[in-house]
């Protein structure tokens, strides 16, 4: 197994006995809930029973499903099992996602975006200690975030591979759980991607089709309709202008409309359609000036910033900012064994913080502030900011030395 190899082998053995200690903790502590696998528990239960699926409470009282009737089916599967043994399996299935997923991250930073920088555990263990709060979050209510993320990262090394078909089904699989991956599709077709955009077509009819199976033509069709009529309800206020729903909080949307916009124009859907549109027209410049230069490495580079995006454009809970961890790699291995550029720990050292600094038990009422004024959501993006910029002046660098008469 490529975990037990000499490297990262002593990374392995501390995250699983972590993870181990923490549930061995929870459990002595009552605390084992995992209160997001209740949700997708109670959904594949409900699927089973032909019970409704949305609009309804699974497991509690704001368990509201909110994703595609193809992971309730999914989860139909754990729904056989008593809930304390299925949900020991999504516990070792976070675990394990997380601690491979830290690795492929780990050498697809170096090997593609640093040339090849040496294997070392200082970087390693600083980039697991940066999301360490998320993970915990992750690992508490049992969500899914982790494992999706592992299933775009193994995505993204078939397509650099050169394996389009195979890469293409697992896109389509990772957006059949979560559409807001949808926002991957136009970098598809910007880079001529066709046979990974028709795989992940296929991969997406699929889903569409098999719930059928359990819940005949009509039922599924109808299912599908009420799954989109949720997820617009979920997405309707994407700016927080105060009070204590702070599930939009953390948005770019919230924080340009706070610092700035407030000033000029009352918070509205419309507001947040055009700061998209201006996020997009940005990223469509991005990525037509690394084609004009040529850069290496650029798809990769494109692909992690738009997946690292998706929490900062919707709706999300704090855990769903694992997106960025590849980023989050980046800035790290730029910043150890030594700085590059010199500069670097000015700003990433206050973005860490602010992305993974908010250990609620440890900072009491602060963690309030932390939380209302939007400080994740600040540094999640100030670090997808900051690896574009430092990452685009590496490759600026880079081509100025490869062509000296240019």
């Amino acid at each position: 197994m490529q975990l037990l190899r000499p490297f990262p082998r002593l990374f392995t053995i501390v995250f699983a006995a972590i993870a181990l200690l923490l549930f061995v903790v929870e459990q002595i502590n009552g605390r084992f809930w995992l209160n997001d696998l209740r949700v997708y528990y109670g959904a594949g239960e409900a699927l089973l029973k032909g019970e409704p699926l949305y609009g309804v409470a699974h497991g509690l009282d704001s368990g509201v499903f909110k994703y595609a009737p193809m992971l309730a089916l999914v989860y139909a599967l754990f729904a056989l099992l008593p809930y304390s043994i299925a949900a020991s399996i999504q516990y070792l299935l976070i675990t394990v996602a997380f601690v491979d997923g830290l690795r492929r991250i780990d050498r697809m930073v170096r090997v593609n975006l640093l040339s090849g920088k040496a294997q070392a555990y200082l970087p390693l263990f600083l980039i697991a200690l940066a999301c360490i709060v998320h993970l915990h979050r992750e690992l508490h209510l049992g969500n899914i975030n982790m494992m999706l993320l592992w299933l775009l990262l193994v995505t993204l090394e078939q397509l650099q591979r050169g394996r389009a078909g195979l890469g293409g089904l697992l896109l389509g699989a990772a957006i059949l759980a979560k559409p807001h991956f949808l926002l991957l599709v136009p970098l598809l077709v910007l880079h001529a991607k066709w046979r990974t955009l028709g795989a992940a077509c296929i991969t997406l009819l699929a889903g569409i089709v098999l719930p059928a199976l359990v819940l005949g033509w009509a039922d599924n069709w109808q299912v599908h309709g009420a799954w989109l009529g949720e997820m617009a309800k979920h997405n309707a206020a994407l700016i927080y202008t105060g009070g204590d729903d702070y599930r939009a909080v953390n948005t770019i949307y919230s924080f340009a409309h706070r610092a700035l916009l407030k000033h000029v124009v009352s918070a509205s859907a419309v507001e947040a359609y055009a700061l998209l549109g201006l996020i997009a027209g940005a990223f469509a410049v991005f990525v037509w000036w690394n084609k004009e230069r040529k850069a290496p490495q650029a798809f990769t580079v494109e692909f992690l910033v738009l997946v690292a995006l998706v929490p900062s454009l919707t709706l999300t809970d704090t855990e769903h900012f694992l997106f960025a961890l590849p980023l989050v790699a980046y800035v790290v291995h730029r910043l150890v064994p030594k700085a590059e550029p010199r500069w670097l720990p000015f700003l990433a050292v206050p973005l860490l913080l602010a992305y993974g600094g908010n250990f609620e038990d440890a900072l009491g009422s602060f963690s309030d502030v932390l939380i209302h004024h939007g400080v994740l959501g600040i540094g999640s993006f100030g670090l997808i900011v900051l690896s574009i910029l430092v990452w685009s002046r590496s490759n600026q660098r880079l081509s100025e030395v490869s062509n000296p008469m240019s």
